[in-house]
């Protein structure tokens, strides 16, 4: 842990990365509550609200409240560009754990030296988290400066989105230990990225299904992306932090029982040898 060598490898690794997406979620979220204020939903709010019920579970928070300014610039919380970055990050970082340096025959080079492989797998890990909260950051600072300079039909207030940054943090640590894990047990970086693209959509799957048929509702268990809702999470702001300590404590909690057992697997499996 307190080889310098291997802080400035991690940080060396993840550097350019993280300062592009950062960049743009900070633009991005700035952008975007510019763009919701150009909206003027009017007749289209009540048309939302005469939808089928299926449609507002499908979505998972209320029309009505997407309507609002709050509702509208949270939209961005569950954007792709948002989604897509943070899993880029969590995944990238988190497959490049071990697959990636084995793929890049640099593994070999780090555990010749005298360090332990938990030192090894543990500096990855608080690299990435670090860079987990500077993107969260990000997007909080990006809406903040949106609200600081844009003007909205009725006041909107920072620690309205709190709650949703956090889910989004929360997040990012459960899918980058999740990648970890395969990571510590794959030799091929891009295995660990399809195993985890995969894993990613059946659980969107199991969710989409869980909320649609009521039958199905025990899939909502078994599922991560149960507990990502950054956009409700800011919408339905007098439960919001009941519901974040529970959505992002099994997030974190999760992300954390798999790094254990990423580093059970890579401080006792054998590496192979670099082709």
């Amino acid at each position: 842990m307190g080889n310098k060598a291997l802080w400035r490898k991690a940080i060396g690794d993840a550097r350019l990365l993280v300062i592009f997406l950062t960049a743009l979620l900070f633009v991005f979220n700035w952008l975007f509550v510019y763009l919701s204020s150009l909206i003027e939903l009017g007749p289209l709010a009540i048309f939302l609200e005469t939808l089928p019920p299926s449609f507002e579970k499908l979505s998972g928070v209320p029309f009505a409240s997407v309507a609002t300014p709050v509702g509208r610039i949270s939209a961005a919380f569950v954007d792709p560009v948002v989604l897509f970055s943070t899993t880029i990050w969590a995944v990238g970082r988190g497959s490049d754990a071990v697959s990636g340096e084995i793929g890049r025959g640099t593994m070999e080079m780090l555990t010749a030296q005298p360090v332990r492989r938990l030192s090894i797998l543990a500096t990855q890990a608080i690299v990435t988290t670090i860079g987990s909260a500077i993107l969260a950051s990000a997007v909080l600072l990006g809406t903040c400066m949106g609200l600081a300079t844009v003007k909205l039909s009725e006041p909107v207030f920072w620690t309205d989105f709190v709650p949703g940054v956090l889910n989004l943090f929360a997040m990012m640590f459960f899918l980058s230990g999740a990648s970890t894990l395969v990571s510590s047990a794959d030799d091929y970086r891009w295995r660990t990225i399809g195993i985890m693209g995969a894993f990613y959509m059946v659980e969107l799957v199991f969710k989409v299904i869980g909320r649609l048929v009521e039958r199905f509702e025990w899939l909502m268990y078994f599922t991560f992306a149960t507990a990502c809702e950054p956009q409700a999470l800011v919408i339905d702001y007098d439960h919001a932090w009941a519901l974040s300590v529970r959505y992002d404590g099994v997030l974190l909690a999760c992300g954390l029982a798999c790094y254990v057992g990423a580093a059970v697997i890579f401080c006792h499996r054998d590496l192979p040898a670099p082709l």
